[in-house]
């Protein structure tokens, strides 16, 4: 696939245009990605009021007591998707799905650590600490080219 960029001072907005033959996997995918880096917003509650989150400013969703939270640098906000929309709603996005109840925002991980029993500790920006099934791990490994 040829990639060509080019930069003119009088464009306001930034425009894409593809050129092929036939829409193949690789096109479709390079189109869905497009698409999905549109800023979306995920409304949070907390004490009543509804907040706006951005997705760069969250860290992690994921679901305890039947509930769907995300977790920011200043709060905890409930979320009233369930973990499997947000999953399709971020696909193509910086997040993945880690284990069954959490879907991690790549750019908040600091480090990620293997353990002998196949698992993967995963540690974020923030200190926080999360474990990724050996389901997942694969998934993981694959999407950061590891």
């Amino acid at each position: 696939m040829k990639v060509e960029v080019k930069i003119e001072e009088d464009i306001k907005e930034c425009k894409v245009v593809i050129f092929t033959n036939e829409i193949t996997e690789e096109v479709q995918e390079v189109i869905n990605k497009l698409k999905n880096n549109q800023n979306k917003v995920f409304n949070g509650t907390m004490n009543q009021k509804i907040y706006l989150l951005n997705p760069k400013e969250i860290y992690y969703f994921y679901a305890e007591n039947q509930k769907v939270l995300a977790k920011t640098e200043k709060a905890i906000l409930q979320i009233k998707l369930k973990l499997y929309e947000i999953e399709e709603q971020v696909s193509g996005t910086n997040f993945i799905r880690i284990s069954n109840s959490v879907i991690a925002n790549v750019d908040k991980i600091k480090n990620l650590e293997m353990s002998l029993n196949g698992t993967m500790c995963i540690k974020f920006l923030n200190g926080d600490i999360e474990y990724s099934s050996r389901r997942y791990v694969s998934k993981i490994k694959s999407y950061l080219g590891l």
